[in-house]
Protein backbone atom coordinates (compact mmCIF):
# COMPACT_ATOMS: atom_id res chain seq x y z
CA UNK A 1 0.00 0.00 0.00
CA UNK A 2 1.29 3.83 -0.93
CA UNK A 3 1.26 5.78 2.85
CA UNK A 4 2.86 8.60 0.38
CA UNK A 5 2.61 9.07 -3.53
CA UNK A 6 4.50 12.02 -5.72
CA UNK A 7 5.07 12.68 -8.84
CA UNK A 8 6.77 9.28 -10.26
CA UNK A 9 3.50 7.93 -9.87
CA UNK A 10 1.31 9.92 -11.90
CA UNK A 11 3.99 10.24 -14.68
CA UNK A 12 4.12 5.82 -14.72
CA UNK A 13 1.02 6.04 -14.61
CA UNK A 14 -1.08 8.95 -15.70
CA UNK A 15 -4.19 7.21 -16.72
CA UNK A 16 -4.77 6.68 -12.70
CA UNK A 17 -6.16 9.46 -10.91
CA UNK A 18 -3.75 10.40 -7.79
CA UNK A 19 -5.22 14.20 -7.14
CA UNK A 20 -7.74 16.41 -8.78
CA UNK A 21 -7.03 19.42 -10.88
CA UNK A 22 -9.33 21.53 -8.62
CA UNK A 23 -9.07 23.97 -5.25
CA UNK A 24 -10.93 21.57 -3.08
CA UNK A 25 -9.28 18.33 -1.62
CA UNK A 26 -11.43 15.01 -1.40
CA UNK A 27 -12.25 12.78 1.37
CA UNK A 28 -12.54 9.39 0.61
CA UNK A 29 -13.59 6.34 2.74
CA UNK A 30 -12.57 2.71 1.58
CA UNK A 31 -14.16 -0.92 3.04
CA UNK A 32 -17.86 0.29 3.89
CA UNK A 33 -20.61 -0.29 3.84
CA UNK A 34 -19.90 -1.25 7.86
CA UNK A 35 -22.73 -1.33 10.43
CA UNK A 36 -21.46 1.24 13.17
CA UNK A 37 -18.41 2.94 11.27
CA UNK A 38 -20.30 4.01 8.27
CA UNK A 39 -23.29 5.72 9.86
CA UNK A 40 -20.88 7.57 12.46
CA UNK A 41 -18.77 8.59 9.73
CA UNK A 42 -22.09 10.12 8.21
CA UNK A 43 -22.99 12.15 10.95
CA UNK A 44 -20.08 13.43 11.43
CA UNK A 45 -19.59 14.79 7.41
CA UNK A 46 -23.55 15.82 8.13
CA UNK A 47 -22.52 17.71 11.10
CA UNK A 48 -19.50 19.44 9.10
CA UNK A 49 -21.84 20.01 5.91
CA UNK A 50 -18.86 18.55 4.20
CA UNK A 51 -19.35 15.96 0.75
CA UNK A 52 -17.11 12.51 0.33
CA UNK A 53 -16.96 9.67 -1.61
CA UNK A 54 -17.02 5.81 -0.54
CA UNK A 55 -15.63 3.18 -2.09
CA UNK A 56 -17.62 -0.16 -1.41
CA UNK A 57 -16.96 -3.53 -1.29
CA UNK A 58 -19.33 -5.53 -2.36
CA UNK A 59 -19.15 -8.22 0.02
CA UNK A 60 -19.72 -6.11 2.93
CA UNK A 61 -23.34 -4.56 1.09
CA UNK A 62 -25.53 -7.56 1.61
CA UNK A 63 -27.58 -6.60 4.86
CA UNK A 64 -25.77 -3.08 4.85
CA UNK A 65 -28.45 -1.63 2.18
CA UNK A 66 -30.13 1.29 3.78
CA UNK A 67 -26.50 2.51 4.48
CA UNK A 68 -25.72 2.45 1.03
CA UNK A 69 -29.01 4.47 0.13
CA UNK A 70 -28.29 6.54 3.30
CA UNK A 71 -24.79 7.04 2.02
CA UNK A 72 -25.91 8.18 -1.50
CA UNK A 73 -29.02 10.36 -0.18
CA UNK A 74 -26.76 12.96 1.47
CA UNK A 75 -25.39 13.38 -0.96
CA UNK A 76 -21.93 11.60 -1.22
CA UNK A 77 -20.25 9.73 -4.25
CA UNK A 78 -20.02 6.17 -4.67
CA UNK A 79 -17.47 3.96 -6.13
CA UNK A 80 -16.49 0.31 -5.63
CA UNK A 81 -13.66 -1.07 -4.16
CA UNK A 82 -13.63 -4.81 -5.63
CA UNK A 83 -16.17 -7.43 -4.07
CA UNK A 84 -13.38 -8.86 -1.80
CA UNK A 85 -10.38 -7.15 0.05
CA UNK A 86 -7.58 -9.21 -2.06
CA UNK A 87 -4.34 -8.49 -3.40
CA UNK A 88 -5.34 -11.27 -6.01
CA UNK A 89 -7.41 -8.99 -8.39
CA UNK A 90 -3.43 -7.65 -9.24
CA UNK A 91 -2.82 -10.98 -11.09
CA UNK A 92 -6.68 -11.54 -13.10
CA UNK A 93 -8.47 -9.14 -15.42
CA UNK A 94 -11.73 -11.38 -15.48
CA UNK A 95 -11.44 -12.00 -11.83
CA UNK A 96 -11.33 -7.89 -11.36
CA UNK A 97 -13.98 -7.22 -14.27
CA UNK A 98 -16.76 -9.52 -12.55
CA UNK A 99 -16.04 -8.19 -8.79
CA UNK A 100 -16.36 -4.21 -10.46
CA UNK A 101 -19.59 -5.49 -12.37
CA UNK A 102 -21.46 -7.54 -9.42
CA UNK A 103 -20.44 -4.82 -6.74
CA UNK A 104 -21.74 -2.16 -9.32
CA UNK A 105 -24.42 -4.06 -10.21
CA UNK A 106 -25.36 -3.98 -5.94
CA UNK A 107 -24.47 -0.36 -5.58
CA UNK A 108 -27.23 0.34 -8.54
CA UNK A 109 -30.19 -1.93 -6.76
CA UNK A 110 -29.67 0.01 -3.85
CA UNK A 111 -29.37 3.67 -5.37
CA UNK A 112 -30.34 3.91 -9.03
CA UNK A 113 -26.92 5.05 -9.84
CA UNK A 114 -24.20 3.14 -11.11
CA UNK A 115 -20.80 4.14 -9.87
CA UNK A 116 -17.71 5.79 -12.40
CA UNK A 117 -14.54 5.37 -9.96
CA UNK A 118 -13.09 2.11 -8.60
CA UNK A 119 -9.80 2.16 -5.68
CA UNK A 120 -8.00 -1.34 -5.95
CA UNK A 121 -7.75 -3.29 -2.34
CA UNK A 122 -4.13 -1.93 -0.99
CA UNK A 123 -4.36 0.06 -3.82
CA UNK A 124 -2.13 -2.72 -5.75
CA UNK A 125 -2.86 -3.09 -9.18
CA UNK A 126 -1.55 -4.49 -12.69
CA UNK A 127 -2.36 -3.62 -16.38
CA UNK A 128 -5.26 -6.16 -16.20
CA UNK A 129 -6.44 -4.36 -13.26
CA UNK A 130 -6.28 -0.80 -15.59
CA UNK A 131 -7.70 -2.57 -18.90
CA UNK A 132 -10.41 -4.42 -16.61
CA UNK A 133 -11.56 -0.76 -14.93
CA UNK A 134 -11.43 0.67 -18.22
CA UNK A 135 -13.82 -2.28 -19.98
CA UNK A 136 -16.63 -1.69 -16.87
CA UNK A 137 -16.81 2.17 -17.53
CA UNK A 138 -14.99 3.27 -14.09
CA UNK A 139 -11.78 5.33 -13.72
CA UNK A 140 -9.36 4.09 -11.12
CA UNK A 141 -9.08 7.01 -8.25
CA UNK A 142 -5.65 6.41 -5.95
CA UNK A 143 -4.59 9.04 -3.53
CA UNK A 144 -2.32 11.52 -2.85
CA UNK A 145 -2.79 11.54 1.52
CA UNK A 146 -2.89 8.15 3.50
CA UNK A 147 -3.16 9.09 6.98
CA UNK A 148 -2.64 6.09 8.53
CA UNK A 149 -6.08 5.89 10.52
CA UNK A 150 -5.85 2.19 10.57
CA UNK A 151 -2.68 2.43 12.25
CA UNK A 152 -1.71 2.40 16.28
CA UNK A 153 -0.86 5.95 16.05
CA UNK A 154 -2.42 8.75 17.99
CA UNK A 155 -5.26 11.12 16.46
CA UNK A 156 -2.56 13.98 16.86
CA UNK A 157 0.09 12.15 14.39
CA UNK A 158 -2.46 10.76 11.93
CA UNK A 159 -3.76 14.54 11.45
CA UNK A 160 -0.37 15.50 11.40
CA UNK A 161 0.60 13.47 8.60
CA UNK A 162 -2.99 14.83 6.76
CA UNK A 163 -1.83 18.18 7.31
CA UNK A 164 1.59 17.80 5.85
CA UNK A 165 0.54 16.04 2.52
CA UNK A 166 -2.73 18.34 2.53
CA UNK A 167 -2.88 20.73 -0.97
CA UNK A 168 -5.48 21.56 -3.24
CA UNK A 169 -6.74 18.53 -5.38
CA UNK A 170 -5.51 16.35 -2.46
CA UNK A 171 -7.28 12.98 -2.66
CA UNK A 172 -7.35 11.73 1.22
CA UNK A 173 -7.81 7.78 2.08
CA UNK A 174 -9.96 7.11 5.29
CA UNK A 175 -11.59 4.01 6.32
CA UNK A 176 -14.89 2.62 7.21
CA UNK A 177 -14.07 -0.64 8.57
CA UNK A 178 -13.35 -2.72 11.61
CA UNK A 179 -10.21 -1.46 12.37
CA UNK A 180 -11.05 2.08 12.85
CA UNK A 181 -14.59 1.92 13.66
CA UNK A 182 -14.17 2.65 17.08
CA UNK A 183 -12.01 5.48 16.60
CA UNK A 184 -13.08 7.10 13.29
CA UNK A 185 -16.18 9.47 14.90
CA UNK A 186 -13.80 11.83 17.15
CA UNK A 187 -10.66 11.59 14.84
CA UNK A 188 -12.75 12.35 11.69
CA UNK A 189 -14.39 15.32 13.15
CA UNK A 190 -10.64 16.95 14.81
CA UNK A 191 -9.79 16.22 11.25
CA UNK A 192 -11.98 18.63 9.68
CA UNK A 193 -11.67 21.14 12.27
CA UNK A 194 -7.96 21.32 11.22
CA UNK A 195 -8.70 20.89 7.61
CA UNK A 196 -10.97 23.96 7.62
CA UNK A 197 -9.05 26.14 9.77
CA UNK A 198 -6.68 25.70 7.18
CA UNK A 199 -8.89 27.06 4.60
CA UNK A 200 -9.57 24.25 2.63
CA UNK A 201 -13.01 23.04 1.20
CA UNK A 202 -14.02 19.93 0.52
CA UNK A 203 -16.09 18.07 -2.84
CA UNK A 204 -16.69 14.28 -3.54
CA UNK A 205 -15.12 12.92 -6.55
CA UNK A 206 -17.62 13.70 -9.99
Amino acid sequence: MFLSTGRLHTLLFPSLTWRMDSPHVYLTFDDGPHPSATPAVLDVLESHAVPATFFLSGCNIKGNESIVRQTAEAGHTLGIHAWSHTRMLVVSKRRTSDEIRETSRLAADCTGVTPVWFRPPFGFFSWNTIAAAREAGCRIAMWSVMPGDFKPWSDTQIIDRTMHGLAPGAIIVLHDNPLTAGRIAPLLDAMLRKIKGAGHTFAPLP
